[in-house]
């Protein structure tokens, strides 16, 4: 990703946390590369803090650790929200 989408990406975050009322505790950019350490970051810091909230783009960001449904139904059920910050496309939709 170049520097505006990423700059559009994490304005996308924090207005998802404007919108929630959350107050955002740290942003984590991650490259292909590092995508498993940052997320491993980025679910210890939201672990730490009563009512977490994790904001992502999208559900692939949770790939990195597995099925990315099941880690979201793992979360919740260890009451950590998952928000999304980008609106989920339709398969198969043309716009």
């Amino acid at each position: 990703m170049g520097d505006p989408e990423v700059a559009a990406r994490r304005q996308a975050i924090v207005d998802c946390a404007g919108a929630n009322d959350c107050a955002l505790v740290a942003i984590f950019i991650d490259e292909l590369e590092t995508a498993p350490e940052e997320l491993h970051r980025a679910l210890a810091t939201v672990m730490e803090v009563d009512d977490g909230v994790l904001i992502l783009p999208n559900l692939l960001h949770l790939a990195a650790a597995g099925n990315p449904i099941e880690l979201r139904q793992h979360l919740l059920a260890c009451h950590i929200d998952v928000l999304l910050s980008e609106v989920p496309k339709q398969a198969g939709r043309v716009c």
